[in-house]
């Protein structure tokens, strides 16, 4: 029971702190940034100033959950690579080998590939996505499947997201803040970015 506390404790800071600011570093906010290899960084920070909490529990509590994950699923997909504490804000790291390992440890959405896998992995792509370059620019259904090489993120979550390539289009609940960089603002329905 008290794993399942400290976990969820983690996805609601993410999902609390994904909307505060539109435009800081992964070190002022909690970030998603996926590499090109593949991996997925979430960096988690949070108020943690609180007498109550302790961090050393909070550490031990989520490597416990990491090598649970690792040890079901045959090998190292997750790795806590630091947790600091400083001037009452807990900044933490953790890499994830790519989104599914995500999207199963959080019970979250969260798919980062080629358009064209996307869709054969069975997500909606019946959505008009805004260009992040020209206004007043959409595109739809079939401009996004014409596109089946293009890389996506799709994401049900309020969540700051930093795609390794420049933005290209993306959903109406996304407020793109930089060629690499977008905020999702709705965390309740499913988001998309089409990046280069």
């Amino acid at each position: 029971m008290r794993k399942i506390t400290i976990l969820l404790l983690i996805v609601s800071m993410t999902v609390l702190l994904a909307g505060c600011g539109s435009g800081g570093s992964a070190e002022s906010e909690t970030t998603l940034e996926f590499k090109k290899n593949g991996q997925v960084v979430h960096t988690i920070v949070e108020d943690f100033s609180a007498d109550y909490y302790d961090l050393d529990e909070l550490e031990t509590d989520v490597k416990s959950q990491i090598e649970e994950y690792n040890t079901r699923v045959g090998s190292d997909r997750i790795s806590l690579d630091s947790s600091e504490l400083e001037d009452g804000t807990l900044t933490m790291v953790m890499t994830f080998q790519g989104a599914e390992d995500y999207s199963s440890f959080y019970r979250q959405a969260l798919f980062c590939g080629t358009v064209k896998a996307a869709f054969e992995a069975g997500y909606d792509l019946d959505i008009e996505l805004n260009s992040a370059q020209e206004e007043g620019t959409t595109i739809n259904k079939q401009d996004i499947l014409d596109m089946g090489e293009r890389h996506i993120i799709v994401a049900r979550e309020a969540i700051h997201l930093k795609p390794y390539a420049d933005i290209l289009y993306a959903s109406g609940d996304v407020e793109v803040t930089g060629d690499r960089d977008a905020v999702v603002t709705d965390g309740q329905s499913l988001s998309y970015i089409i990046f280069r």
